[in-house]
């Protein structure tokens, strides 16, 4: 480790003391990419497993604002710098990508940083905690000519991406109906681990932690998968719930769980279908269930991450349609959204996960959230 990295003051570490009006000028290697992450909390390991597997890849920096946690993270993934001060990584290291694994908070700050130094970023979801930082992000990867990817997990499935294709080719005819569901089980079982104890839950549960609730932690992967298939969302009517979680205040500490726990959407498609969209953490017997059903009027497709992501079932054909057949259409392998990233980065291409795409799917949030207190569907205006 060098003694750059070595000295760093944790004390005076940070995220809101950080400089990020730094001039552009990254540079882009054509035989090794140089990636750097910052957060090296637990989906960090998942960037960095992914990353390091990758021929002409390099992990070349990491950072946290605990900076133990990222020297620890540093050793464990053989990264040759560690940081505790975001701004003091992107001036100091030459990179031609960065991983944002950090709290929702800091999406939008880190990532316009490292835009404004024209480096590729991939940014966990979801893209920010408002429409308008999302706008802003879309807006500066545009400007600067930069590829921005979010990073939506479920888009690795080779199911959903096929099916996507098959629908959006108008393979079932048009859309008349969509029904997609995100269920977890972790506020009425133990399988995760017990929410009452274990820390790494409360910021899922407590609005003062940043949380957006279900809806932006799980909703916006079910909406993106959603418009990945079936086009874009026109409009939505949604309802958000918290439930009393039969505690004593309902609060864990200082922190009150007031972040919602459920939501169920009404949508209307682009293409003038209807469906419904919802998720929750309630959802006993359901330990990570994701499925998105698509009919027709030519035929359906259903797209079920729990049983195989990847496959998806389909039934379409003058015969199939009389009398309802179901058959499994394995799909080849895809690339990941990594592999995407480094692609992306090497061709200097946007790819489909980009920040348009993480706009549209905060536009889903922003309107849901806006749709339930307001009481009314409302269109979406990306």
């Amino acid at each position: 480790m060098s003694s750059r990295a070595e000295y760093r003051d944790v004390r005076k570490a940070g995220w809101k003391g950080c400089r990020f009006d730094m001039p552009a000028g990254g540079a882009y290697s054509r035989s090794m990419i140089r990636i750097g992450i910052i957060g090296t909390g637990s989906m960090a390991a998942t960037h960095a497993r992914s990353f390091a597997a990758m021929r002409g890849v390099s992990l070349s920096a990491c950072c946290d604002i605990d900076g133990e946690k990222a020297k620890s993270f540093a050793r464990r993934w053989n990264i040759p710098r560690w940081y505790a001060d975001a701004a003091e990584m992107l001036e100091s290291e030459t990179l031609d990508g960065v991983a944002i694994v950090t709290t929702d908070v800091m999406h939008a700050p880190l990532s316009l940083a490292a835009i404004a130094r024209g480096i590729a970023v991939l940014c966990e979801k979801p893209l920010a905690t408002t429409l308008a930082d999302a706008r802003r992000m879309r807006d500066a990867a545009a400007k600067h000519n930069v590829p921005a990817m979010v990073n939506f997990s479920y888009r690795n499935s080779a199911g959903a991406q096929a099916a996507a294709v098959l629908v959006r080719g108008g393979g079932i005819g048009r859309i008349m109906h969509v029904e997609a569901s995100y269920l977890q089980s972790w506020l009425a079982q133990a399988a995760w681990g017990d929410w009452r104890t274990d820390p790494r839950f409360t910021w899922r549960l407590s609005t003062a932690h940043g949380s957006a609730g279900t809806l932006g932690d799980i909703g916006c992967h079910i909406y993106d998968l959603v418009s990945l298939i079936c086009g874009d969302i026109a409009s939505i009517t949604c309802r958000l719930s918290t439930f009393s979680k039969g505690i004593a205040g309902d609060r864990i500490g200082p922190y009150v769980l007031d972040a919602n726990d459920s939501f169920v959407s009404t949508i209307q498609l682009a293409g003038g279908g209807i469906g419904t969209v919802h998720a929750t953490r309630w959802a006993t017997g359901h330990h990570n269930s994701i499925r998105v059903r698509v009919y027709g009027d030519e035929g359906a497709v259903d797209v079920d991450l729990d049983r195989d992501p990847k496959s998806y079932r389909v039934v379409k054909g003058r015969a199939a349609v009389r009398k309802p057949q179901w058959r499994d259409v394995p799909c080849k392998p895809v690339p990941t959204q990594y592999e995407r990233f480094v692609k992306s980065i090497r061709t200097r291409t946007n790819d489909p996960s980009d920040f348009a795409n993480g706009t549209r799917i905060q536009a889903y949030l922003d309107a849901s959230v806006r749709s339930d207190k307001e009481r009314r569907p409302l269109r979406i205006r990306p």
